[in-house]
């Protein structure tokens, strides 16, 4: 895994993709947030909050987390079609 201070939004890719704790893909990073990533889903509805506390690393190119689909905060779907809007 690569070494990198968790808190430093600078320091994760947007981008990136995201894999949960089972080792399923949740999505692929939107946003890095000091507290929080922003990721995006195949669901232009479904975004979902992931806590950077949450992030064991980045493995092969994609960044490892402690979370599920399952257990991450979805984000409302006004606001998810919002973000879209706005690129």
């Amino acid at each position: 895994m690569s070494d990198y201070e968790k808190r430093n939004d600078r320091q994760i890719p947007v981008g990136i993709e995201v894999i949960g704790f089972d080792g399923r893909p949740l999505g692929y990073v939107r946003e890095a947030h000091e507290h929080y990533l922003l990721v995006g889903t195949d669901s232009p509805h479904m975004d979902l909050e992931v806590p950077v506390q949450s992030i064991l690393g980045i493995e092969d190119g994609k960044l490892r987390v402690h979370v599920t689909g399952e257990s991450a905060s979805p984000v409302d779907d006004e606001e998810s079609a919002h973000r879209l809007d706005e690129k």
